[in-house]
């Protein structure tokens, strides 16, 4: 296997970042954990395969070291396959070749100069390089590809590191950027258009390393270092029987709260982001440390509205934040309200959302249902056809609660399902995708009201019965080296247990498997007529430039007052082609969001600090006149270009 056999897999690398995380259970790749520079982890292997196959890079001799540090133990194949249905050992593989049939003449050593020897100064020899090789892993995180700039990573592990680096980037005038998990969630979140926010050259400080993790249970919070993700929070919080509102598994807390401000579905109850923030220690742009608490500092909370507020790279390097955990009620359930129309379904949410019932509260798309409990990306797409054919179910109220709230949903829900048909969903859905043109679906699908015959009526047993859902089953459509481990891993109860599923998060990176996608939406008033406007302008251009569009999911916060709606354009990051179609589509959504009242553009809000949601989205912008849209256009020319531009 060389370079060019696995270059379809990894040119469609995504940088999901869970191999970082032990979320199967099987460790962590050892060579990633010991050297922790990305290009010593699966997905910057993969990365390195990819740039090297297309002469992107030139191998120093850092290759060999990178190459012989994989032991091939297998872990980061049963990981990827999980999500992304990638063998990361097959790049590994491809490496090994070429490395063999590299003369020691073309591993070129690797220049120092005055700005790496000041960083290792700082943080040890191990953890700053300026190697081509290791900066070309970081590409599509926070740099663009085929970039030609100059570039140093350095991994600090205190705080006083990151002072000292900041004041040397200041000395030689050279740009920085702090670094998270450098996941696709981190980066397509704040990216303007179709590419990653990045640095044309500078210094990358990649926070990795930067691990402390407290909980206190007494006091109810937990005081972390950015390098910390939400995985490794949920998993300490869970050990004193408390919870964190926190985003995807692989996602660094810190990074994700100062970005994008951590809207969950969780935030029914638990809140914005600053809603659970108690203090922060930063570091400013000259490398001064400051506190939230600090009374002397001018408000920390405050960003401006409007077009003007852009932003797509952090003020401020959080180094610490101490944050609120919350209880896990002793008696939580799970219960999924269908629907076949988005109408009815917001008017359900909305009820329960204004009435506080339910810990977790969203409205999810069939897709996202589909994509996350199905095992491989062929499956969901089948799974998506036949809920939509056979069973019309094409949107979910998913609910988390207590059992006296369970009671009300179930009283007044249209009809409803619980864990256990969840399970069998999961654990079915390879065998229901196999009767995709059986004659029970199709006599489902006749019923006046398939949604109550599969969920509420005689037709439930049948429905069930024919699932055969068990591990066993389901792990036939598995690569048949991983059938054994994945038979056992789907045998344990949290893989099928929803509540565990809504707090660690490990399922969102399945959307990634075919081809990445582009977070849309944003911030609006939560009535129905408006998130209905909204989720029209952002259709209709997809629509128009030949997307793959679909609703994600709907959150609630303040007892409905306020949505933040996620709607995903799905484009191949690897066709030129495509990237323009998707920033053409992207640039005319911000124009039909804007028309409207209220409406605040993700993108708008990125990157803005700790910021609290009344001081950027309350009050509600007015929609723009014809003449503030031309401006907004001759705006977005400005800073991007024209329209061949982006």
């Amino acid at each position: 296997m060389n370079l060019v056999d696995v270059l379809e897999t990894t040119k469609k690398e995504p940088h999901c970042g869970l191999c970082k995380i032990d979320f199967l259970g099987t460790g962590v790749c050892s060579a990633g954990k010991k050297h922790g520079f990305v290009a010593y982890w699966p997905e910057g292997r993969m990365e390195l395969a990819r740039a090297l196959a297309e002469h992107e890079v030139e191998p120093t001799e850092t290759l060999r070291d990178i190459v012989n540090s994989c032991n091939l133990c297998g872990i980061c194949d049963r990981q990827c396959y999980f999500v992304t249905q990638r063998r990361p050992t097959q790049a590994q593989h491809a490496l090994q070749n070429y490395l063999k049939n590299v003369s020691s003449e073309k591993l070129k050593p690797v220049q120092e100069d005055e700005i790496v020897k000041g960083l290792r100064e700082i943080v040890g020899e191990s953890w700053a390089t300026n190697d081509p090789l290791i900066i070309a892993s970081y590409i599509r995180s926070v740099i663009k590809q085929k970039s030609t700039g100059k570039y140093y990573i350095v991994m600090p592990q205190t705080t006083e590191e990151i002072v000292s680096i900041v004041k040397l980037a200041n000395t030689y005038k050279i740009p920085f950027i702090p670094r998270g998990n450098g996941t696709f969630f981190g980066v397509a979140l704040q990216t303007l258009l179709a590419e990653p926010a990045s640095i044309e050259q500078g210094i990358i400080i990649d926070l990795w390393r930067m691990k402390h993790l407290e909980v206190d249970p007494e006091s109810i919070t937990a005081t972390i270092e950015p390098g910390v993700t939400s995985f490794e929070l949920q998993k300490a919080a869970h050990a004193h029987h408390l919870r964190a509102n926190v985003a995807e598994a692989e996602s660094c807390v810190i990074a994700n709260a100062q970005n994008l401000g951590i809207v969950t579905t969780w935030s029914n109850t638990y809140g914005w982001g600053t809603d659970n923030f108690i203090d922060a220690e930063y570091i400013d742009s000259i490398g001064t440390i400051q506190h939230l608490s600090d009374k002397e500092i001018p408000n920390p909370y405050a960003s401006e509205q409007g077009l003007l507020s852009l932003s797509l790279i952090p003020s401020v390097i959080v180094t610490k934040l101490t944050l609120k955990l919350h209880q896990i009620l002793p008696d939580e359930e799970a219960i999924f309200v269908p629907f076949s129309d988005l109408p009815d379904a917001l008017d359900f949410a909305h009820e329960l959302a204004r009435t506080n019932i339910g810990v977790s509260l969203a409205v999810l798309s069939r897709k996202y249902l589909t994509e996350f409990i199905s095992p491989t990306h062929e499956i969901a797409e089948d799974f998506n056809d036949i809920a939509e054919k056979y069973l019309k179910l094409n949107y979910v109220v998913d609910v988390i609660c207590d059992s006296q709230s369970k009671k009300i949903i179930e009283e007044l829900a249209p009809v409803s399902f619980g864990s256990e048909m969840l399970k069998s969903l999961i654990l079915g859905s390879s065998k229901l995708t196999s009767m995709k043109d059986s004659s029970l679906l199709k006599m489902i699908g006749e019923e006046e009201d398939p949604l109550k015959a599969v969920f509420g009526g005689p037709m439930r047993k049948h429905f069930e019965k024919g699932l055969a859902a068990s591990p066993k089953e389901l792990v036939k459509v598995f690569d048949e080296d991983l059938r054994e481990f994945f038979e056992k891993l789907y045998s344990k109860p949290e893989l099928t247990d929803p509540i565990w599923l809504h707090s660690f998060r490990i399922l969102p990176c399945r959307m990634e498997r075919k081809h990445m996608w582009m977070y849309r939406g944003g911030y609006m008033p939560g009535d129905k007529n408006t998130i209905l406007k909204v989720v029209d302008a952002l259709e209709k251009p997809a629509q128009q430039y030949g997307i793959d569009g679909a609703f994600g999911f709907l959150s609630y916060l303040e007892r409905g007052k306020l949505a933040h709606l996620e709607y995903d354009y799905y484009y191949d990051h690897t066709d030129p082609e495509a990237r323009k179609r998707v920033n053409k589509a992207i640039v005319e959504s911000w124009r039909r969001q804007f028309a409207l009242r209220g409406v605040t553009p993700l993108e708008f809000i990125c990157s803005k600090g700790l910021h609290r949601k009344e001081h950027i989205i309350y009050p509600f912008l007015p929609g723009l006149s014809e003449e503030e849209l031309e401006h907004f256009e001759e705006l977005i020319e400005t800073l991007f270009g024209g329209e061949d531009t982006w």
